[in-house]
């Protein structure tokens, strides 16, 4: 599951602002044996100036990316464990129909993110259980919008 604007979130104090609202978040489904799993959740915080990446941003994914244009924000100043993808605009081009981050053209990945649990999480138990509610609540408001801002049914041959 994939969503955008997700609320809900805690943030890293970084800035005078509390951010509760991550960019995207990506919710996987992960098989540790058979019939059982557990959620594990990546985030994306999108910044566009070393000022707005200054601001603060949510982090409370395990795994979490800053993603920015080419030379916005100096390496030094991302925090431990968090990854950072930069984008050069000028020369961004993507194959058509393509989902493959390897056919992403001026996208390079400077940091990969490493897993955190947050220490507001008591357990990995109380972490997983949030992945879920997350889960839920991304499910309900994709379930609302297409029911009621996008309430019509289209049929075809």
């Amino acid at each position: 599951m994939l969503a955008t604007e997700v609320g809900g979130m805690w943030d890293l104090d970084i800035g005078k602002k509390r951010k509760e609202i991550i960019d995207c978040v990506g919710i996987k489904k992960v098989r540790i044996a058979p019939r059982k799993f557990h959620y594990d959740m990546k985030g994306i915080e999108a910044k566009a100036s070393l000022s707005d990446f200054k601001n603060g941003f949510c982090c409370a994914s395990a795994y979490t990316y800053i993603i920015s244009p080419v030379n916005t924000i100096p390496i030094e100043l991302i925090p431990k464990d968090i990854g950072l993808i930069e984008v050069d605009i000028d020369n961004f081009e993507l194959k058509k129909y393509s989902q493959k981050i390897s056919d992403m053209k001026g996208v390079a990945l400077i940091r990969k993110a490493k897993k955190r649990i947050d220490s507001r999480f008591k357990s990995e138990e109380a972490y997983r259980k949030w992945c879920e509610q997350c889960l839920e609540r991304v499910a309900y408001r994709s379930s609302s919008e297409l029911l009621f801002w996008r309430n019509y049914i289209e049929f075809s041959e």
